[in-house]
C-alpha cells in the first residue's frame, strides 16, 4: 500500500510538471464578426484560441452611431489579418466610430492595432477582401480560398495536393504546415481590391433560381442595403417608397 502511494504521488508530481501546450489567444473587440479563420469559416465571433505559428482572420467592423436623429448602422469592408506568434495573448483594436466621417475614414484606411500583454505592437499585415456588387448571401470561404491562393498580401501559403477518386480527378488545397510569409514590421497595413467577375444580365436570370444565399445576412447588411438602394432611387421612387413605410 506504501508503494502504491509513492507511485501515485510521483505520477502526480511529473503530471504538474509537465509543459502545458501552448496556445496564441487572440483578443477582439465585441463588435467584430470573425468570418474565416485560416482559411476556414468560423464557428463563432469573439475571442480565438489558436496554435502556434502564422494564423489569418477575416473579419468585420460592426458600429452604430447617431446622425442626427437617426441611428446609423455601420459594417465595414471584410477585413484580413495575418501574423505569427508563439504562447503569448494579443489584442487586436480597432478606433472608435461615432459618425460618419469616422466610418469613411476608416472604408478609405483601414487602422488596425496588434497589441501583446505588454502593451508592444506586434508585426502583422492586413488587407481587404472584396466583393463587388450584391454583398448579401457571401460565400467567405470560397472567397479566402481563392484570396489564398493567389500571390496577395495577407495570403497563406497554400500548396497543391492531388488526389485521385474513383470517378475524377481533384486538386484539393491545404494549408501548408510551415507557410513562408514575407517578415513585415509592426502595425503594417495595405489595402488591395481583389479583381471580381461580373456576369451579364442574362446569365444572372438564367441562374437566379439555382442560387440560393450561403448564410443569413445580419440586420447590419440589410440596413446598408436599403441604404444602397434608396440612393440609387429618384425622387418618384423614393416618395412612393416613403409613403409605403408610413403605410405601415
Amino acid at each position: 500500500m506504501k508503494y502504491q502511494s509513492i507511485l501515485c504521488a510521483t505520477a502526480l508530481v511529473l503530471g504538474t510538471v509537465q509543459p502545458a501546450t501552448a496556445d496564441v489567444n487572440l483578443k477582439l473587440p465585441k463588435n467584430t464578426e470573425v468570418l474565416t479563420v485560416n482559411g476556414k469559416p468560423a464557428v463563432k465571433s469573439g475571442d480565438l484560441v489558436l496554435a502556434d505559428g502564422t494564423n489569418q482572420i477575416a473579419f468585420r467592423y460592426a458600429a452604430q452611431y447617431r446622425q442626427q436623429a437617426d441611428s446609423v448602422h455601420y459594417l465595414s469592408d471584410a477585413l484580413i489579418v495575418r501574423f505569427d506568434a508563439s504562447a503569448q495573448t494579443l489584442t487586436l483594436t480597432l478606433p472608435a466610430i461615432n459618425s460618419a466621417r469616422d466610418a469613411k475614414k476608416f472604408d478609405e484606411s483601414p487602422k488596425l492595432t496588434l497589441l501583446n500583454a505588454q502593451d508592444e505592437a506586434v508585426g502583422f499585415t492586413s488587407d481587404k477582401l472584396i466583393k463587388n456588387g450584391i454583398q448579401l448571401g457571401r460565400d467567405f470561404e470560397h472567397e479566402i480560398l481563392q484570396y489564398n491562393l493567389s500571390n496577395h498580401p495577407a495570403s497563406l501559403n497554400l500548396t497543391m495536393n492531388t488526389a485521385t477518386t474513383q470517378q475524377s480527378e481533384a486538386i484539393t488545397p491545404i494549408l501548408a504546415s510551415q507557410p513562408q510569409i514575407r517578415q513585415t514590421s509592426a502595425a503594417t497595413s495595405t489595402s488591395l481590391i481583389a479583381p471580381a467577375v461580373i456576369p451579364s444580365a442574362t446569365a444572372v436570370n438564367d441562374k437566379a433560381q439555382q442560387i440560393t444565399p450561403t448564410t443569413t445576412p445580419s440586420q447590419a447588411e440589410i440596413s446598408q442595403m436599403l441604404d444602397y438602394w434608396y440612393k440609387q432611387a429618384n425622387d418618384n421612387t423614393k416618395a412612393s417608397f416613403k409613403a409605403k413605410i408610413n403605410k405601415e
